[in-house]
C-alpha cells in the first residue's frame, strides 16, 4: 500500500472516530463541563451562564470530539422545559447541529421521574428527527448523604429504558453506562464510582474528575 494510500486510510479512520456532541444534563454534567472540558461557572465570551448554568454553544474538544454543552445545578426535564436559558439553548444547539449529531441527556437524578423525564426526551428526539439521542443510564449517590437510594435509581432507570423502547423512535436509545445494571460501577471494566468527599457536596450526588471522566468516556464509548 502507497504513502499516499495509507494517509487517506488514517483520515477515514480519525474522521468516523469523530463526533459532533451535544450534552444536556444537571450539576453532574456541569461537573463533566467544568472539569473534563474547562468551562466555569462566570460568563465568558464563548458562552453564557449565571453562575449556576453553563451553556455552550461554542463547541469545546475532548479527545477528538466537538461538544456543546447546556446544564445546570439542580435541573430536571421541568426546568429545562421552563427556563428560558436552558430551553432557547438546547434548541439553539440541536436546531444548529449538523444531520447525525449525537445529543447524549443525562437528567433524572433531581427528580426522579421516569414519564416525565421521558415525555421531555421523546420530544426532542420527535423535533430533531435528523439527530442521535440518548438517555443515559442515572449513576448512584452516597446514600448516607442523599435522601435517594441506589434501588430508586435502578427503578428509574428500568422505566425509562423500558419507556423509550416502546416509543418506537429509531433515533432515541438508552444507554446504559452501568457495569451489570450498578448505579455505583461504570464501564465494560467495573469501574467503581466514589462520591467525593467534599463537605460542600451535602448531596451526595457529585463525584472526583476521574469520576467524571470515566463516565463521560463511557457515554461516548460505541455511540
Amino acid at each position: 500500500m502507497g504513502v499516499s494510500k495509507i494517509f487517506l486510510l488514517f483520515i477515514l479512520i480519525v474522521s468516523a472516530s469523530t463526533k459532533n456532541v451535544v450534552l444536556i444534563g444537571d450539576s453532574r454534567t456541569v461537573g463533566i463541563s467544568v472539569y473534563l472540558m474547562g468551562f466555569d461557572y462566570t460568563t465568558k465570551t464563548a458562552y453564557y451562564g449565571n453562575g449556576s448554568n453553563i451553556v455552550g454553544l461554542t463547541p469545546r474538544i475532548y479527545g477528538s470530539h466537538s461538544v456543546k454543552t447546556i446544564c445546570e445545578t439542580g435541573a430536571s426535564y421541568n426546568t429545562f422545559n421552563n427556563k428560558a436559558i436552558l430551553s432557547n439553548g438546547v434548541h439553539k444547539a440541536l436546531g444548529g447541529s449538523s444531520a447525525g449529531t449525537v445529543v447524549l441527556m443525562w437528567l433524572g437524578v433531581n427528580d426522579l421521574n421516569s414519564e416525565g423525564t421521558f415525555n421531555y426526551y421523546k420530544s426532542l428526539a420527535s423535533k430533531y428527527s435528523n439527530l442521535k439521542f440518548y438517555a443515559i443510564s442515572l449513576t448512584g449517590v452516597d446514600s448516607s448523604k442523599s435522601n435517594i437510594s441506589n434501588n430508586t435509581i435502578k427503578t428509574f432507570n428500568t422505566n425509562l429504558s423500558n419507556k423509550i423502547k416502546s416509543a418506537g423512535l429509531s433515533n432515541l436509545k438508552y444507554k446504559s453506562i452501568l457495569y451489570n445494571n450498578d448505579p455505583t460501577k461504570v464501564g465494560t471494566n467495573s469501574v467503581s464510582l466514589a462520591i467525593t468527599s467534599s463537605t460542600t457536596d451535602t448531596y451526595g450526588l457529585h463525584y472526583y474528575t476521574n469520576g467524571y471522566r470515566v463516565i463521560f468516556n463511557t457515554m461516548l464509548s460505541g455511540i
